[in-house]
């Protein structure tokens, strides 16, 4: 997520850690480093204008350049700067008499029935009732695909063969009232291309519902292509809010950070995954630490409690050892594997090292200790460590990395130690 975004403002960043007290040609300079990364990042115009002229201004202030720790400084204005582009958070509003309406827009391929399998997951996680209703009746794959996912996350589906749209909504109105239902969810049709058919359609849909929210589903990865195709749904048919997908497969980034500051409409949602749980609530704080690589601890203590909650596990201390190790690997991958679990946490040495491609190595290390060397960790020593390389045909540099991401786990997983793995990452 935001690979190239993320290296690019790092390097900057790291250049002002290779000097003492910054001086004005510093700043000018990194201003100008700074607006190509979030060029080449396709970071709206607007956007990188008002970025560059909030970090140039808090920067020139007299305690920022008279500041020792230059680095520190620029990270923490350009920090703030990301977080006041990005805008507050804004929760999904509930209907004050059930059932609270949601319509999804968005065009074909933004990800925008999968998205509404996401809100029903999310939904039920809290304790919510949830009916799916499908309003594109022109193809019959979008329905089929729809009844598919409301049977995997067990949510109600409604829909009537040969029903015109406007009887569809208020049937399932009825339904809803009758069973009690909390959310109805509905798609509604898409094309590849945004035309006047289509938008006086989906206003007529909105018209008809009168929705608590109006959810616009954008995939990042059309970069400033989202912005345009947000504005115009927003000037034709009227949002609450935007749900932006695919931000795991975006290396730019720069729709997630043009996209709210052009349109004013709040981000409701970020889709960080293909699976059924990978959506989180927008919450700029986080996504500002990912974007500047300093990691979201926040947010992966969120995905291991709500694993917790589902096995109904406590781990203690002084039981996690590395036959709890190769569990709790297998429980990680189920968040969505170690790789998605890394771009939560610091930029640092561990993210090369601790990967899938090296399960079956942790393995083979893990077999080749004794029982006791298993349950009680800390007593491998240097000897210790010639004797288990040797028997699973490894080195001593493999074990000792096993033995560091061994900790780090541990750290995570008992929610523990949160501080030390920051300092791991360089935060603090």
């Amino acid at each position: 997520m935001f690979e190239s975004l993320r290296k690019g403002l790092r390097d900057v960043l790291d250049k002002f850690g290779r000097k003492g007290l910054i001086t004005r040609n510093d700043i000018e300079e990194g201003i100008n480093d700074f607006k190509k990364i979030l060029i080449e990042a396709d970071v709206n115009f607007k956007v990188v204008k008002e970025i560059l002229s909030i970090v140039e201004s808090e920067s020139l202030k007299e305690e920022n350049l008279k500041s020792a720790l230059p680095e520190e400084q620029m990270t923490k204005i350009l920090y703030e700067t990301v977080i006041r582009i990005l805008g507050k958070t804004s929760s999904l509003k509930y209907s004050s008499i059930p059932p609270t309406e949601i319509v999804l827009f968005g065009i074909q391929g933004s990800g925008k029935t999968t998205s509404i399998g996401k809100i029903s997951f999310y939904l039920k996680n809290k304790g919510h009732s949830t009916l799916m209703v499908p309003l594109d009746l022109k193809r019959p794959g979008a329905i089929t695909q729809l009844k598919e996912i409301s049977e995997y996350v067990q949510s109600k589906f409604f829909y009537e063969e040969n029903l015109p749209i406007n009887k569809l909504i208020k049937k399932a109105k009825d339904i809803a009232k009758k069973e009690r239902i909390e959310f109805i969810l509905y798609d509604t049709p898409g094309r590849i291309h945004i035309d006047n058919e289509m938008m006086n359609e989906l206003k007529n849909i909105r018209e008809e519902i009168k929705p608590t929210e109006s959810l616009l589903v954008v995939s990042s990865l059309l970069g400033q292509g989202s912005v345009e195709i947000a504005n115009e749904f927003k000037r034709k048919i009227g949002l609450t809010g935007i749900i932006a997908t695919k931000l795991d497969g975006d290396s730019k980034g720069g729709a997630i950070l043009s996209i709210r500051y052009v349109t004013s409409v709040p981000v409701k949602f970020i889709g960080v995954g293909e699976k059924i749980e990978d959506l989180e609530e927008f919450e700029p704080e986080s996504l500002a630490l990912r974007i500047l690589g300093l990691g979201d601890i926040k947010s992966l203590i969120k995905k291991i409690e709500s694993l917790k909650e589902e096995k109904k596990i406590e781990i203690k201390k002084e039981k996690f050892n590395f036959i709890t190790f190769l569990q709790e690997i297998e429980s990680i991958e189920k968040m969505g594997g170690l790789s998605s679990i890394l771009g939560y946490l610091p930029q640092m040495p561990i993210n090369k090292d601790f990967d899938e491609k090296n399960i079956k190595k942790m393995k083979a290390i893990i077999q080749s200790m004794t029982k006791k060397e298993r349950l009680y960790p800390d007593i491998i020593d240097g000897d210790r460590k010639k004797r288990i390389a040797k028997g699973s045909g490894t080195s001593i540099n493999d074990v000792n990395v096993l033995l560091k991401n061994f900790k780090v786990m541990k750290d995570l997983i008992l929610n523990k130690g949160v501080e030390k793995i920051l300092k791991r990452g360089g935060l603090y």
